[in-house]
């Protein structure tokens, strides 16, 4: 798949095939397609499968759980990453309790499209996959342009335990990075199992920095970095993480341990973030390299492109870290 949204997409039309799969959420039907148009089309090719809802995220997310406790495989849909603060209930305190509690796999995925960057103001632009983050029986994937976000979907539904699957709105309307004219340039591994590391780098140059991202700031770091390396001769390489939870830390270890400067970047709010843990893990192993932890302002994020750059972590500001620390 070329874009982001087709390999969505298709990932979808995997699933819709099961009998068993089911997708609802709010306006998600024919004609509207959901507020991003991912599932356009689908409730008239899949009858019956792909369902709107109520405007109530608790009600239809703990349809959902009673339908994986029965066997089904449900896809929720939520319209706004922020509004996973409502569903929180229903996933904490009891889909992830089923798991272990009634010794029995679920099969559930929430579809939960994070990130600002779009002028759509503070309750609309949050990134707040975090909240989700190193709890029992809770999977948090992130893909991205360098992970085929339909191929982690399916695997995320076969993994038996409820999943945040946090998309970047951004990344919609993105191609997915194989396909960039400047991908050439780089040179791209995968490590791990099912949900693996991404590395991005530069072919035989040793990199001075190792930034450690997911999700949609992958596609603009990598344009920094090729921007870099072209403008300034200084390599930089990037591990692009698609599982935040649970997250291989002796994975990451492995591939960063002789290394001298670590930045870690998210849009979520920082201290306490993503980032900020895997430091801590990284120190925990007497790790010894400069640690930088890149995030949102403890802000809100605000409508306008002035307030909104404020609060959310800007390009510019890593590359002047990265040459000058």
């Amino acid at each position: 798949m070329n874009t982001y949204k087709e390999s969505l997409i298709d990932g979808l039309e995997k699933l819709l095939v099961d009998p068993k799969c089911f997708l609802l959420g709010e306006d998600v039907e024919d004609p509207y397609g959901g507020a991003y148009t991912i599932t356009k089309g689908m409730s008239t090719e899949y009858p019956g499968k792909v369902l709107n809802t109520p405007m109530s995220e608790q009600g239809f997310t703990g349809m959902g759980v009673g339908m994986a406790l029965a066997g089904y495989k449900p896809i929720i849909e939520i319209m706004f990453g922020d509004f996973s603060t409502l569903i929180m209930d229903q996933i904490l305190n009891h889909a992830s309790k089923f798991v272990e509690g009634f010794e029995k796999k679920l099969h559930l995925v929430v579809r939960d499209p994070m990130g600002g960057y779009r002028g759509y103001g503070a309750t609309h632009s949050q990134s707040l996959e975090k909240l989700y983050v190193g709890l029992p029986h809770i999977a948090v994937i992130t893909p991205s342009v360098l992970h085929e976000p339909g191929d982690l979907l399916v695997k995320s539904m076969n993994l038996g335990v409820p999943v945040i699957f946090a998309e970047n709105k951004l990344d919609y309307t993105r191609k997915m990075f194989k396909a960039e004219k400047i991908a050439d340039a780089f040179e791209i591994r995968y490590h791990g199992g099912e949900f693996p590391i991404a590395e991005a780098g530069f072919p035989d140059e040793e990199a001075e920095v190792t930034l450690i991202s997911y999700g949609g700031l992958v596609y603009p770091l990598l344009n920094m970095m090729y921007d870099l390396y072209m403008e300034e001769e200084v390599a930089v390489r990037l591990l692009d993480v698609s599982s935040l939870s649970p997250m291989d830390f002796d994975l990451i270890y492995s591939l960063v341990k002789g290394d001298k400067r670590i930045m870690t970047i998210e849009e979520g709010h920082i201290p306490f973030g993503i980032g900020d843990g895997i430091i801590s893990n990284l120190a925990q192993r007497s790790m010894q390299a400069q640690f930088y932890s890149i995030g949102a302002k403890q802000h809100i994020i605000g409508t306008s492109k002035e307030a909104e750059a404020f609060a959310l972590p800007q390009m510019d500001d890593v590359k002047d870290m990265i040459l000058n620390g």
